[in-house]
């Protein structure tokens, strides 16, 4: 007898449950105009120890700037620098780096390279 207890439980809880509802509103009319997106990931694909160390990396399509972060050591990230090009000279030898892509307001997430 638990059973037709159990259905119409579950008959009462469909009925009881409140519609969907958008994530957002907005009160203007027309055509909705947002579009959903990726941002590729971005491939480091050299990091050549030196003096400089030179860092090269492939496009991000979209991409408008690049920064570039790196570590000396066993140390923290602590220094960057921003640029437009495909490849990046640090002025000293490094043992790691990160490379991060800007898409309008979004950003890749930082790829990271042990330099050789």
């Amino acid at each position: 007898m638990k059973r037709p207890v159990i259905a119409a439980t579950a008959v009462l809880c469909l009925l009881a449950a409140q519609p969907a509802s958008a994530a957002w509103e907005t009160s203007r009319t027309g055509v909705a105009r947002a579009k959903a997106g990726t941002v590729e990931a971005l491939v480091i694909t050299s990091c050549l120890k030196g003096n400089p160390t030179v860092v090269k990396w492939d496009a991000v399509p979209g991409a408008a700037m690049y920064t570039v972060l790196w570590q000396q050591g066993g140390g923290a990230f602590n220094k960057e620098a921003s640029t437009a090009a495909l490849t990046y000279n640090v002025p000293l030898a490094i043992d790691r780096v990160r490379v991060q892509a800007t898409v309008g307001n979004w950003s890749t997430s930082p790829t990271q390279l042990n330099c050789s």
